[in-house]
């Protein structure tokens, strides 16, 4: 059977022999500074395989044992937990209910579909910057000590019309296994236990370039080794450089080898980090969202719209059509991610699949037998006929989407200066599609507070228990609110929502509902 040799570093402070108990035959070792340690040992050790799976046994000993380093030492990543949180607060701002929201939703997410959170393109540029790239590992760990787990994928660009000769290609390559080892130093100093895939590993799977033996595209994703660093607690690192059926190496344009990993991966998220931010406008003000379908044709008529800018919106728009309904793309700084993750203004330039959500104040723009039928198909009881007499008064905002299938009222009341969120309705077909998140996101972003009442035996109240700041039931009601602290006020308006008038036609009508001495008021983001 054959031998492995190994260099393996060790803090000072582990010079017990338990640290090398999965080692043998200690032939040397020699004292060497490394980043952020005072002094450690490097052993050279024999490995004697006693299994078929030695090799595997030894990485995974190996990267869990790197996991520890950042953790012993007293240099400049001494405390991973505390930097990460300071350079969250200072990025995000001051708000910590909106922090704890979008963690929350984010971490809600159905993951065991597909275990990673986003798909993270990192532009060549960071690599030359390393405060950059300081900053973007911190934030990656950050995600990944909160169960948001990424995928990083970095590599060179190729323009259709420039071929690269030989040397260029070779110099290419050269370049990106360097970028792959300087991403893992860093997320592993930040206390993140990255792994290298690096070319060979067969994940990308391609066909060379017709007229080049030395370019390719992705053809195929073997998404076992992502998987299997995934098993391991590990975030994948992996370059655009593909493998033939022949066991050729190609190299791949880095958009191309993106958008297949995210069609493989059905992330939540797929971002493309850069060292400058999102599209802007022609004041160079960025776009905070561009909507696909609904805003390809207003913005195609504006200056900013140039060729380059058009091919990035085709691009996102087809990686669209490939993911799930709930996913987004991002265009934003690889220093203000948090930013984009974590506040509703983000950073950068969003790209979500969503038809037109319009925004009215008046009945008159409504289809109103449209939106009775949504209605009343949706809640399977008629609308009273005087409802929208009633409420015309009282109107604050309308939000109807471009097919009918969502929609919100919302109203001001007597008595308090704090919105009501008199219905909120999604058509059987469109629920489970993510429209019900763009519709509360749209609502959120407007509205800092709000109070709404549910039925006690609505399916629907967990999904609004975890959009809640507080909320109290009784045996027909549960009345939620989001943007108040002060418990006299949430008093007031419970006392309120349980009194009103129902708005559906019903066999039964309840008696009026006596209020507790106690209320209950939980935290839910």
């Amino acid at each position: 059977m054959s031998q492995i040799l190994a260099t393996v570093r060790v803090c000072r402070c582990l010079r017990r022999k338990s640290a090398l108990a999965t080692t043998s035959n200690v032939r040397n070792y020699i004292c060497k500074p490394l980043l952020g340690f005072q002094a450690v040992k490097e052993k050279t050790v024999l490995i004697q395989p006693k299994s078929r799976g030695f090799i595997l046994h030894w990485l995974r000993w190996k990267s869990d044992y790197l996991q520890t380093l950042p953790h012993l030492s007293q240099g400049k990543y001494t405390s991973n937990v505390n930097h990460d949180l300071r350079r969250f607060l200072e990025e995000i701002g001051t708000d910590p209910k909106e922090a704890r929201y979008w963690l929350k939703q984010f971490q809600n997410i159905d993951q065991m579909r597909a275990k990673i959170f986003a798909v993270v393109h990192v532009h060549q540029d960071i690599f030359q910057q390393p405060k950059m790239l300081e900053a973007l590992s911190s934030n990656l760990s950050f995600l990944f000590r909160n169960d948001m787990i990424s995928l990083i994928v970095h590599g060179a660009t190729f323009p259709a019309n420039n071929q690269p000769t030989s040397d260029e290609l070779q110099a290419s390559r050269r370049r990106v296994n360097q970028e792959t080892m300087t991403m893992v130093n860093f997320l592993q100093a930040s206390g993140t236990p990255a792994h290298p895939l690096f070319p060979g590993s067969n994940v990308l799977k391609a066909e060379a370039t017709p007229g080049s033996s030395m370019m390719g595209k992705v053809i195929n994703v073997n998404t076992d080794p992502l998987q299997w660093c995934l098993g391991c607690g590990h975030m994948p690192v992996i370059s655009s450089i593909g493998e033939t059926s022949s066991s050729q190496l190609v190299s791949v344009d880095v958009h191309q080898a993106t958008a297949e990993l995210a069609k493989a991966l059905q992330p939540m998220k797929v971002l493309f980090l850069n060292d400058h931010g999102g599209i802007t406008n022609e004041k160079g003000e960025v776009i905070g969202e561009i909507l696909i379908p609904g805003d390809l044709e207003k913005i195609s008529n504006e200056i900013w719209y140039t060729d380059a800018t058009e091919r990035k919106v085709e691009y996102m728009k087809d990686l669209l059509e490939h993911l799930p309904s709930t996913s987004s793309v991002v265009i934003t700084s690889a220093t203000t991610l948090l930013t984009e993750l974590f506040t509703r203004h983000g950073s950068g330039t969003l790209f979500k699949n969503m038809e037109p959500i319009h925004e009215l104040t008046s009945l008159n723009d409504v289809n109103i037998n449209r939106l009775i039928d949504l209605m009343s198909r949706a809640f399977g009881r008629p609308l009273k006929e005087e409802y929208f007499r009633e409420i015309s008064d009282r109107l604050d905002t309308i939000y109807i989407s471009e097919s009918y299938s969502a929609a919100a009222i919302i109203t001001n009341e007597a008595g308090t200066s704090v919105p009501y969120l008199d219905k909120f309705v999604i058509s059987t077909q469109s629920q489970g599609e993510g429209t019900s998140d763009m519709l509360w996101d749209v609502i959120r972003g407007k509205f800092k507070n709000l109070f709404w009442r549910s039925q006690h035996s609505n399916k629907i109240n967990p999904w609004y228990f975890k959009r809640s700041e507080g909320s109290w039931s009784n045996s027909k009601w549960t009345v939620f609110w989001y943007g108040i602290n002060d418990p006299k006020l949430s008093y007031r308006l419970v006392d309120y929502a349980v009194r009103l008038k129902t708005s559906f036609i019903e066999k039964k009508q309840t008696s009026s509902l006596r209020l507790p001495s106690k209320m209950e008021s939980t935290s839910k983001v």
